[in-house]
């Protein structure tokens, strides 16, 4: 399987979860994308890294989109994404 994982800095969680819960959203599931989990920041909360269930090909297609510049900036993103690509080598017990 194939994941994205995105570092943003936003300028506010609120405005930021529901842009990206809504326009955001419907936006990623025209590009391919299948899910994500969002992680916050302990020390600075306006840091997240986004793990998404997408491939690379699918990431480039959204970041191409004319409308995500928009969408982005609706949601407070302080700068665009930065993204590193992995796939899943083994899951193991604690």
């Amino acid at each position: 399987m194939a994941y994205a994982i995105a570092r943003v800095q936003i300028t506010d969680y609120e405005q930021f979860i529901a842009t990206f819960n809504g326009r955001g959203k419907e936006k990623r599931a025209e590009h391919g994308c299948r899910g994500v989990t969002i992680h916050r920041s302990i020390e600075d909360p306006n840091k997240l890294v986004n793990v998404f269930d997408w491939d690379r090909e699918g990431v480039e297609a959204f970041m191409a989109d004319p409308e995500v510049e928009e969408i982005m900036k609706a949601a407070g993103l302080k700068g665009r994404p930065e993204f590193t690509f992995v796939e899943r080598e083994a899951v193991l017990e604690a």
